[in-house]
């Protein structure tokens, strides 16, 4: 009966064990994954702010380019329109590379902030 016994005992202790390292396993995936949520989720949070930015300046892109003040200022600019009594300058500046790449969206190069 003692033999017995003692398999049962340690029986007993090794599921347990078994018990216990296994709710020590899923506590720690379940605290890894909680981890790596909490910084997907940060990190989301920061694209959605950098792209809020982004579309409020490109609204006050949009709403600059609708107004008037824009209209006139590239007539000026293109068409080499002038007010009455006003005197128009002509400013050339030197031919842009070829081979050279521009970088950013090309509102971005249009409108530089």
């Amino acid at each position: 009966m003692g033999a017995l016994t003692t398999t049962r005992t340690r029986l007993l202790i090794v599921l347990c064990f078994a018990v216990a390292g296994y709710g020590l396993y899923t506590a720690a995936t379940g605290w890894y994954r909680n981890s790596q949520l909490e910084s997907d989720r940060t990190a989301a949070e920061q694209r959605v702010r950098a792209l809020e930015e982004e579309k409020a300046y490109l609204e006050a892109v949009r709403a600059y380019v609708a107004s008037d003040a824009y209209v006139e200022q590239q007539a000026r600019r293109q068409l080499g329109y002038a007010r009455d009594g006003e005197t128009v300058f002509v400013v050339s500046s030197p031919p842009v590379e070829q081979g050279r790449e521009q970088s950013g969206s090309w509102w971005q190069r249009l409108f530089p902030r």
